[in-house]
């Protein structure tokens, strides 16, 4: 069977997702039989009007009754309109289930979008919750090590520089703390990355089936992301890269142009200058990638591409939408910073509580791990709501370009 999810042939965009009949049922051509095709029979000429024969003079054709205009009535009970081309019947009404899931089968508002992000934990929170406690605890168990380890050889370093007799040797190990800490950096970022990664396809598909009514067992879950995870990754990739390109190029520039008035092109100074304040633009050079790459993920996932077509799809998808698109992603980031700030405060409570009946000195390398451990599982608890949210973001996108609506109904009418 087809998936309902896969993109649209690009010549024909409104096409629906035809549901596969089961094994050994009949066709319709086997149920009814071949219609015979109809031909005139021959020899056969249409009878004429008689000539001479006119219309009867004085004779009109009867007038409507003079009652004005009948008020119109809504579709009768039972009676579904079809559905045009934009997803609405003719009639203004839902030629299909309303809400075979979490969300109503037509464009989204804002409120459907949080109804439908709440309502996704609440109908399936062991899969939701329970893949970002596991992988977030993978996560934060790899950065608290790592900065662990970083911090212990960095106390041992600045406890030997206090020796003049192991001067030499201090610095030797600082230059391998130093080493030690760029590592310990790179495995913390790469094992945040791949997590949020794997989270990210993991909830978008959980999510992606509750819309038409079915919740994905832990299994079905991973199953349905494991064979993505190369696109996955390679989407996330390819987004950071390209996201990160602005800030970087924007970085040399700053350090160029120092570099070039303080080697006593005093004249220059305006160079200087011109390259700070140019990280107005780069920001929202930065902000406009994100947007348009914001649903690659999804599509590499869902739609079973690869990394660089999930790309090309996710820019296709924002085009014509991506003021609204920025809108809802702005509105989501207030949304769970309000929420994070009452996290964070709750788990840096509990954190510090467990920091101080571990070690008498929060700021000891024992201490950072055990805050950092804390930190990022709490910082994890909030990746449900925003996968969902997101995820129903890209379906409406899809309700609104492609008539995915009536895709999704036809889904949900087989669960």
């Amino acid at each position: 069977m087809s998936s309902p999810w896969a993109s649209p042939d690009p010549s024909a965009p409104y096409q629906g997702w035809t549901p596969q009949p089961a094994p050994g049922a009949p066709t319709p051509q086997q149920c009814y039989g071949e219609q015979p095709g109809y031909r005139a029979q021959p020899g056969y000429t249409p009878p004429q009007a008689p000539q001479g024969y006119g219309a009867q003079q004085g004779y009109a054709a009867p007038q409507a009754p003079a009652y004005g205009a009948q008020p119109t009535y809504g579709a009768q009970p039972g009676y579904n309109a079809q559905p045009g081309a934009s997803g609405y019947s003719t009639t203004n009404r839902w030629g299909w289930q309303s809400k075979p899931g979490i969300i109503p089968l037509r464009p989204l508002t804002i409120g459907d979008l949080f109804s439908g992000a709440f309502e996704a934990i609440r109908s399936n929170p062991k899969v939701l919750f329970g893949f970002t406690i596991v992988i977030m605890l993978f996560v934060s168990l790899i950065a608290s090590v790592s900065i662990l380890v970083s911090g212990l050889g960095y106390e041992s370093v600045t406890s030997a520089a206090n020796d003049p007799q192991a001067l030499q040797q201090s610095t030797t190990e600082l230059a391998n703390a130093l080493l030690l800490q760029i590592i310990s950096t790179m495995v913390q970022w790469l094992s945040t990355f791949t997590g949020t990664s794997i989270l990210t396809g993991l909830l978008a598909a959980a999510v992606s089936q509750m819309t038409v009514g079915r919740n994905l067992t832990l299994s079905e879950a991973w199953a349905m992301t494991r064979k993505r995870l190369g696109s996955l990754i390679g989407s996330f990739a390819l987004t950071a890269l390209i996201t990160a390109t602005p800030i970087v190029l924007w970085i040399v520039a700053v350090f160029v142009s120092l570099a070039v008035v303080a080697d006593g092109h005093r004249d220059l100074w305006w160079l200087a200058g011109l390259a700070f304040f140019a990280i107005i633009p780069i920001s929202i050079l930065m902000y406009f990638f994100q947007i348009k790459l914001l649903f690659a993920p999804m599509c590499a996932v869902l739609e079973e591409i690869g990394p660089v077509a999930s790309l090309k799809r996710s820019w296709s998808l924002v085009k014509g939408e991506f003021w609204p698109t920025l809108g809802r992603y702005l509105l989501l980031n207030l949304i769970i910073g309000f929420i994070g700030g009452f996290v964070g405060f709750v788990i840096g409570l509990i954190g510090g509580l467990v920091t101080l009946a571990v070690t008498s000195a929060p700021s000891s390398p024992i201490g950072l791990a055990i805050s950092m451990f804390f930190v990022m599982l709490g910082s994890g608890l909030l990746l449900p709501f925003s996968a969902s949210f997101e995820t129903l973001m890209y379906t409406d996108l899809r309700i609104r370009k492609e008539n995915f609506a009536a895709v999704l109904a036809q889904a949900g009418a087989q669960q």
